[in-house]
């Protein structure tokens, strides 16, 4: 995955946080009050009274606040820019991944006490949407 973007590090993306966060991006654009591609700004009404805005480096948002971490309104940014257009894309047809045979494996994994009954209906309940 090559996305590079704002000075963050190019495998922060890939975290498990991170992608979260990049798909609740993709689900802002009818939010978007303003977008200035050329400055690189996105002013985008959330769960606040006043909108956040948002450049590549930081956010008016908590979770900015807090992780000091690329939020969703920054990917919201960067898929605008074309900036996010090096991320994997899902191929359902792709005969590399089978889950069925990966719904087994957790299974035996859960038998055999390696995994909890949690995780397990979790990886499970994930596994069998990939079936659709």
């Amino acid at each position: 995955m090559s996305v590079n973007f704002g000075g963050w590090p190019s495998g922060i993306h890939s975290d498990f946080e991170q992608v979260k966060r990049i798909e609740s991006g993709k689900k802002l654009k009818k939010k978007i009050v303003a977008l200035d591609k050329e400055g690189q700004r996105i002013v985008i009404q959330g769960s606040a009274a006043e909108p956040y805005q948002a450049t590549l480096q930081e956010c008016t948002c908590a979770d900015f606040a807090i992780r000091q971490a690329p939020c969703k309104h920054m990917y919201c940014l960067a898929m605008e820019l074309g900036l996010l257009d090096g991320l994997p894309v899902y191929d359902k047809r792709s005969a590399s991944y089978d889950p069925d045979s990966e719904l087994k494996r957790y299974r035996s994994l859960y038998e055999s006490g390696q995994i909890s009954a949690d995780a397990y209906v979790k990886v499970c309940s994930a596994l069998a949407k990939l079936k659709k």
